[in-house]
C-alpha cells in the first residue's frame, strides 16, 4: 500500500543513526536532506507542538531555557567574583571546553543529517563565538603585553560585545525550534547559546573589575567595532560568492524580528534597521 504524503513527510531519512532522532526525530522532506516547516496546532501552541514535543516561540519550554541561561549567567558572575586569580582561570577553560564541545555537537549532528557545504561551516556570529570563546579562555594566562595577552584582549572584547549580544538574539529568536524537545541538536543549540552568555558574565566581572575601565572599554570598543565592520564585510562578500546566509547579510532568518523591514522596505531596510540594531548593543 502507497503511503500518505503525511507519512512519508514525517518518515526518517535512510541511513541516518537512530540517536539523532531520539525525542520523536526531526521532520523530513522526501529528499531526507532539509527540514520543512513545523505543522502548526492552533491553541496547543503555547505548550507544545504536535507529537515530536517541538517547542513553541515563546512557549513555556522556550521561556524556561531563557529564564535558566539568565540566572546562570548572573549567579555565575556572583560566583566567579568570589574566585581566586589561579581558579578563574581554571573555572574559564573548563567553561569555554563545554561551550566548544556543545557547539562541535551542535554541528556535527547537523552536518550528519546532511547539511550541506558550505552551509556546515561556523561562519555565523556564534558560530565563531563557539570557537573563540574557548581560545579566549586558553590564552587567559598569558604574560601581560606579550601577542598572547593581547589577543585575549581582543578575544575578550568580540565574545563579550558583539558575542554575547549574538547569541541572546539567537535564544530569543532560535531556528531550531522545529526540532523536537529532546532533539540532540536542539539541545546542544540552546547550551552552546547559553554557555556563551555564562562565559560572558565571567568577563562582565573582569572589566568591572579592572583599574581603569575607561580605557579599557574604549579599547574594547575599538576591537568589537574592527571584529564586527571586518567580518560583516567578509561574510557580505562570501554570502554573495557562495548563496550562504552567514551573519545574515543576505537577508533575515526565519522568525526574525527584521523580517518586518525586510517585507516593508526591501533589502536596503533590513541591512539599516540591522546595522542600527547591532550598533545599539555592542
Amino acid at each position: 500500500m502507497e503511503k500518505s504524503s503525511r507519512e512519508k513527510q514525517n518518515a526518517r531519512p535512510p541511513g541516518r543513526a537512530s540517536f539523532l532522532h531520539f525525542g520523536g526525530g526531526r521532520r523530513y522532506t522526501e529528499n531526507g536532506k532539509e527540514p520543512a516547516a513545523p505543522v502548526r496546532h492552533e491553541g496547543r501552541e503555547k505548550l507544545l507542538m504536535d507529537a515530536g514535543k517541538r517547542i513553541a516561540p515563546f512557549g513555556v519550554i522556550h521561556l524556561a531555557y531563557i529564564a535558566f541561561f539568565l540566572a546562570a549567567s548572573v549567579l555565575y558572575a556572583l560566583h566567579y567574583k568570589r574566585l581566586a586569580a589561579r581558579r578563574r582561570e581554571t573555572a574559564d577553560r573548563v567553561l569555554g571546553a563545554l561551550v566548544f564541545l556543545c557547539g562541535l555537537c551542535e554541528y556535527g549532528v547537523s552536518a550528519l543529517r546532511g547539511r550541506l557545504w558550505p552551509d556546515a561551516l561556523p561562519l555565523h556570529l556564534c558560530g565563531m563565538m563557539f570557537l573563540l570563546t574557548p581560545l579566549h579562555a586558553l590564552t587567559g594566562g598569558a604574560r601581560p603585553g606579550s601577542p598572547a595577552a593581547r589577543l585575549h584582549g581582543f578575544l575578550g572584547a568580540a565574545v563579550f560585545h558583539p558575542g554575547v549580544p549574538g547569541v541572546w538574539a539567537a535564544l530569543l529568536f532560535p531556528d531550531w525550534l522545529d526540532l523536537p524537545f529532546l532533539d540532540l541538536q536542539s539541545l546542544s543549540g540552546f547550551f552552546a547559546h547559553g554557555l556563551v552568555s555564562v562565559y560572558g558574565a565571567a568577563v562582565l566581572v573582569r572589566i568591572a573589575e579592572a583599574e581603569d575601565r575607561r580605557a579599557l572599554f574604549r579599547r574594547d570598543l575599538r576591537a568589537s567595532a574592527l571584529f564586527m565592520s571586518f567580518g560583516a564585510g567578509a561574510m557580505y562578500l562570501f554570502d554573495r560568492a557562495a548563496g550562504t546566509n552567514f551573519w545574515f547579510m543576505a537577508g533575515p532568518s526565519a522568525g526574525s524580528p527584521f523580517a518586518g523591514a525586510y517585507a516593508r522596505g526591501g533589502y536596503g531596510a533590513y541591512l539599516l534597521a540591522f546595522f542600527l540594531a547591532a550598533a545599539a548593543v555592542t
